[in-house]
């Protein structure tokens, strides 16, 4: 057993969790400051309708997203696996067949968006000015689609070998590019919204070149090399079942994302742009507790091998209370001066009128949703990985679809709500479900109910 191995067990659960927890909430955290950087300059520099257009930009970000992860989140177990094992030959061909696959998919995806692009945004039923602000931003971000699903294998790739670091410094530099650059488009050169789509694909562009110079150093154990691309079929039954549960859940936000653009365009830009500005705000608040609790369902992973139940009851105890803890001061400057927040992203007075319920109601279920979410990621070691999925499809396609085309009827200030309702009432559910939870974990522990060991 090694010393790594030894922390894993061993070491207190919090301390833990902050090693392991804080790279992947920073680079989870530069990941959705992406999304903010394009939103903020867009509402400073060119209009609120080119805010508005963000609405649609993002499930088509979650699209790419669930494509790369359908693949990579399933290459990074196997890696991990092979690797652990010392079998680097079966890590580097998992490595190149995935690399080349995401990528062929995403030129052929890239370039079908940029053919067809005109006739996908006609099903927003947008407003002409918001219409051609969404196309200019998407037709840019359908070519660099490549250099993106590109940086998130890469990244994977990375991080599975434990060079948090490195990652963290390549994507802090990326962020950097990206702000330097869209103020170069934006503000000094006034190309408009394409700018702002060109200054994020030249952003990936110069982080995918900085990972590529790493992984081709001699620390990493994985290669870039085409002789080990040796496609067959035994890879997708190997990969595509350890990744499917992450490609479902982000497809299913891109299609609720999605959904409820097309219901906001019916009040107008406005209404996407609040849409845009809340659905960012609550991202922010997804990357940290997302980030913590990939920590903490690793060290769950290490503790149900190895039969220690105490372990698991409290980092399921302790993870509740950061993601609680956090989730409060995350949103409490959006309870406090939510019209402060507002005017970072735009300096439209009505906008930011408009904007300020919806925000503060988010941010008051922030805590509760979040929370619950630790039970969902808790059940994936247990053997509950199909509930935990099932669970998100409730909440995403039977709760919060009706609710959106029923809330409508009542107006915007009514059918934003319909997303948060939705994940409180997910969360119910999720308590609701909790004895069954501990029950599923005593079986997994060999533990009976009046709380002896069934068996060492």
């Amino acid at each position: 057993m090694n010393d790594n191995m030894k922390l894993m067990l061993n070491e207190k659960p919090l301390k833990m969790l902050f090693k392991l927890g804080v790279p992947a909430i920073l680079i989870a955290l530069f990941d959705e400051i992406n999304g903010v950087i394009d939103t903020i300059f867009l509402g400073q520099h060119v209009a609120s309708e080119a805010v508005s257009a963000m609405s649609v930009a993002i499930p088509f970000l979650l699209i790419i997203s669930a494509i790369s992860l359908l693949f990579t989140e399933g290459a990074g177990i196997a890696i991990s696996r092979y690797l652990g094992g010392n079998n680097y030959e079966q890590a580097n061909r998992v490595f190149n067949n995935t690399l080349f696959i995401s990528v062929f998919l995403s030129v052929v995806i890239g370039l079908l968006s940029f053919m067809f692009m005109e006739d996908i945004l006609k099903l927003f039923q947008l407003d002409p000015i918001t219409y051609n602000y969404a196309l200019q931003y998407l037709e840019v971000i359908a070519l660099a689609m490549p250099f993106v699903v590109l940086a998130m294998v890469l990244s994977k790739m990375i991080y599975t070998e434990g060079y948090t670091i490195v990652l963290i410094k390549v994507t802090f530099i990326q962020i950097i590019s990206n702000v330097m650059l869209n103020y170069i488009a934006l503000a000094i050169l006034k190309i408009g919204i394409r700018g702002a789509g060109l200054a994020t694909m030249l952003s990936f562009i110069i982080q995918v070149g900085l990972m590529i110079r790493f992984i081709r150093t001699d620390k990493m154990l994985i290669k870039l090399n085409y002789k080990d691309f040796k496609l067959s079929i035994n890879y997708f039954k190997e990969i595509v079942p350890l990744g499917m549960a992450t490609f479902v859940t982000v497809l299913l936000l891109s299609f609720t994302f999605g959904l409820e653009s097309k219901v906001m365009a019916v009040f107008g830009d406005k209404a996407l742009a609040v849409q845009t500005i809340t659905g960012n705000l609550f991202s922010v608040t997804s990357s940290i507790t997302s980030g913590i609790m990939s920590s903490a369902l690793i060290l769950m992973s290490y503790s149900v091998g190895a039969k220690n139940y105490k372990r698991f009851t409290e980092l399921i105890k302790i993870s509740a209370i950061l993601v609680f803890s956090i989730s409060i001061l995350v949103n409490l400057p959006v309870v406090i001066k939510p019209e402060l927040i507002g005017k970072i992203f735009t300096d439209n007075a009505q906008l930011i009128e408009i904007f300020i319920v919806p925000a503060v109601l988010y941010a008051l279920a922030s805590p509760f949703i979040f929370t619950t979410n630790v039970v969902l990621y808790a059940m994936q070691p247990v053997g509950m990985a199909n509930t935990s999925t099932t669970l998100f499809f409730l909440q995403q396609i039977v709760f919060f679809a009706p609710l959106l085309f029923l809330l409508r009827n009542f107006g915007f200030d009514y059918a934003i709500l319909a997303q948060p309702i939705a994940e409180i009432v997910g969360g119910l559910i999720t308590l609701i479900l909790i004895p069954v939870f501990f029950r599923k974990i005593k079986k997994a522990f060999e533990i009976s109910d009046d709380g002896m060991a069934l068996s060492k």
